[in-house]
């Protein structure tokens, strides 16, 4: 059982919300991993000198945000997937100065007037409570399709399947290639994909990157040690940022040929950059399956992805649907086509471009003491090997009201390769609030290499 006592001295929060949030603080600072037994409801309640009914409400909410999990008799136990989950609890509740610069979203959100007008449109909205209909569906393969055409890509209304969001398209890419196995994915990879892993019960093949992306030589290792299927985001990867050039892009197709990789491509940021290097998919349509979405780029809670088939699998697609466009919502799909044909999606776009670029000139001002990395339309920036490394770091930021995410949560297996932390820039919700936040990363960089912190 591991001995971990919260310090609940500076919240005034009721204490079972302030137990749950500081077992997310614990996981998401490395204090307790998975697997680690918490103390038993009672030990816990003697300890904060609590009833033990306030204890169970705590674990209880612990456990509904997924990083808890116990059995009578067994005892509570932190889940695998808590980790991941811990990014979000600040979500729920945040208050009390904190500043969350972990979850990475698009800085604009959805604004009242998009969504009067947008659903104003639409007319009668009666149908919407319904399943989407076959010509619904239609019609919005086709708007998709001519989106993703804005990346560069041909893109045949019949090789795309909508689904609930880019992480269910991935789920989707990998569900339509059960066979091939473990997969070969950057040695950081965003949370999700790691979730999408342990669900499918695949195993994790890290590859080595540098400041561009994953390295040719890492991916031909990885074909000679039998991978099929390798995972890749070249362009803004989360949390590195590092975006692969033509030339890099072009070698890791080449390999891709020689060994019969099939590759997917997670590109949700695609189309921030005014001026990206091709999708790996426009190199190679006939091996890669390309994801894409609405969330990353339009509206955070536009939960509309897409999953391009290469032609080989295109007669998958229909068979798959139940399994992804049914998960979709009528009024979800209506919604994204109306944007996506009228102009109010690229309109949107443009706008996330601008206020990124904004934040991103903020960051090179906020945060002149640390060696960072960005691109002026990431919404996020990396900080390696930040001063007294990422999990102090992230500790004292905690501590000084701002909460970002190390590079652990990131690695694709225990052994972390490259050490750091991801900053979220869009989370903040508006520029003023991120300049606070930069200032007090700068401040607890400054106590760390003075040794004050």
């Amino acid at each position: 059982m591991t001995i971990w006592v919260p310090d609940l001295s500076a919240d005034s929060r009721p204490t079972y919300l302030a137990v749950a949030d500081a077992i997310g603080a614990a996981v998401r600072l490395g204090q307790l991993r998975p697997g680690d037994q918490l103390p038993t409801h009672r030990a816990l309640a003697d300890l904060l000198g609590v009833n033990v009914s306030t204890i169970t409400r705590s674990y209880r909410e612990a456990a509904r945000r997924l990083l808890v999990g116990g059995e009578v008799g067994r005892g509570t136990y932190v889940l695998g997937l808590a980790s991941e989950a811990a990014l979000f609890a600040f979500q729920n509740r945040p208050e009390g100065g904190v500043i969350d610069l972990s979850t990475n979203r698009p800085p604009v959100g959805l604004s009242e007037g998009d969504l009067s007008d947008g659903l104003a449109a639409l007319g009668p909205g009666g149908r919407f409570l319904n399943y989407p209909s076959p010509g619904d569906t239609r019609l919005h393969r086709e708007a998709a399709a001519a989106w993703m055409e804005r990346r560069g890509l041909r893109a045949e209304p019949e090789r795309v399947l909508v689904c609930a969001g880019a992480q269910h398209a991935v789920d989707t890419a990998l569900g339509l290639l059960g066979e091939h196995g473990d997969l070969a994915c950057e040695a950081l990879v965003y949370p999700g994909l790691k979730a999408v892993a342990r669900h499918s019960q695949r195993r994790l093949h890290p590859m080595a990157m540098d400041r561009e992306g994953v390295l040719p030589a890492a991916l031909e290792a990885a074909c000679r040690a039998g991978l099929r299927v390798a995972v890749l985001s070249p362009t803004l990867n989360n949390p590195t940022t590092a975006t692969l050039g033509l030339k890099r892009r072009e070698a890791i197709v080449a390999i891709a040929r020689k060994h019969d990789l099939l590759l997917v491509e997670e590109d949700v940021y695609g189309l921030l950059p005014e001026e990206a290097p091709p999708p790996l998919a426009a190199l190679a349509p006939e091996r890669v399956l390309y994801v894409t979405g609405l969330s990353k780029t339009v509206a955070p809670g536009l939960r509309l992805g897409y999953l391009l088939l290469p032609p080989m699998l295109q007669a998958r697609a229909r068979e798959a649907e139940h399994h992804t466009t049914w998960y979709v919502t009528a009024l979800s799909m209506a919604l994204g086509t109306a944007w996506l044909e009228d102009g109010t999606a690229w309109r949107r776009l443009a706008a996330q471009r601008k206020e990124l670029a904004a934040r991103h000139r903020l960051c090179a001002q906020g945060l002149r003491r640390l060696e960072w990395r960005g691109e002026p339309h990431c919404p996020h920036a990396w900080l390696p090997s930040p001063p007294g490394g990422p999990e102090r770091f992230t500790r004292r930021a905690l501590q000084a009201g701002v909460v970002v995410v190390p590079s652990d949560v990131f690695a694709a297996t225990r052994a972390v390769q490259e050490l750091g932390l991801r900053i979220s820039i869009g989370a903040a919700p508006d520029r003023a609030t991120l300049v606070q936040g930069l200032a007090r990363l700068e401040a607890v960089a400054e106590a760390l290499e003075d040794g004050s912190g």
